[in-house]
């Protein structure tokens, strides 16, 4: 099976209801909450590449030993279990209302890896009281225990003409402006030392050489690093929730998509080892010191 054989497998993958209801293990939907789909043969690498430039960039779910600690988000508990024990190599995207991952995967009673396609809910739109939030797993992963730093959004909001995400919010009344791991600079409004920084650019950056009849497109900067990595939103869309991320090293590099939230985006920073962004890859443990803190 060629990659585009592939692609038609977990098109139809995708289209089918979010899973969650009655049907036996493996065959989905059913109480395990997800869809586990053989994609026969073909090289794991040749899908990822064809997924990446659909969906943008993936997270690393398993490799050499390293299984992604945001698994546990996803509905179960058992995918996260059957992914933690039997993935060898599986990469993920969140597509939607779907999270999907496809890599390697052992048989039952460790057959040989096949590969594979899973789907289930996309974690970051499951709503209730009892539900963690990316910014709640940010808040556990670094040990921070800070006070809430409330913010006026009404007025925050009306200065810069624009609705902003609710994920940002949160991750801003509970981080408040500062950094992650002395590297990553979180941006608050109105912050003293890290405000938001409204961008317009040039849209041949976007949409390459061909003439366009919008004389800029508009970015809100979030986030930066030391090493000058700009992290944007890109505020087309009228919802703000369904901004993307958009990165990019320097000024003289090209925009990169990212197809999840501010804060998932600051979780897989700091634990997909590789993240093109990864601080999981120069620290074991992580912290995050207050914009006023860092003088």
């Amino acid at each position: 099976m060629d990659s585009a054989a592939h692609l038609n497998v977990i098109e139809d993958l995708l289209a089918r209801p979010v899973p969650g209801e009655e049907a036996a293990p493996e065959s989905g939907p059913g109480p395990q909450g997800y869809h586990l789909v053989d994609l026969g043969t073909g090289e794991l690498s040749a899908v990822v590449a064809a997924l990446r430039s659909r969906f943008g960039p993936s997270r690393t779910v398993a490799l050499d030993g390293f299984t992604d600690p945001s698994l546990r988000r996803l509905p179960g508990p058992p995918l996260a279990d059957v992914l933690a024990d039997r993935a060898v190599e599986m990469y993920g995207w969140t597509v939607g209302r779907s999270w999907l991952g496809v890599g390697l995967l052992k048989g039952v009673g460790g057959a040989a890896p096949a590969l594979t396609a899973v789907a289930a809910p996309n974690p970051a739109i499951r709503t209730g009281a009892a539900e963690s939030s990316w910014a709640d797993e940010l808040a556990a992963l670094t040990g921070w225990q800070g006070p809430r730093r409330p913010v006026d959004w009404e007025s925050a909001e009306r200065k810069l003409g624009l609705r902003l995400p609710r994920d940002y919010k949160q991750l801003v009344e509970t981080f408040g402006a500062g950094t992650f791991d002395d590297n990553l600079e979180l941006c608050a409004p109105g912050s003293k030392y890290l405000d938001l920084d409204p961008i317009t650019t040039d849209p041949t950056e976007f949409l390459g050489p061909a003439p366009s009849s919008r004389p800029t497109i508009r970015l809100l900067q979030w986030a930066a690093t030391s090493a000058e990595h700009s992290f944007c939103w890109l505020v087309e869309d009228p919802d703000p929730d369904d901004w993307p991320v958009f990165a990019r090293s320097d000024n003289w590099e090209p925009w990169t998509r990212f197809g999840c939230s501010s804060a998932e985006f600051v979780h897989r920073m700091l634990t997909d080892p590789q993240h093109p962004y990864s601080l999981a890859r120069h620290f074991e443990s992580h912290w995050f010191t207050p914009a006023e803190h860092a003088e």
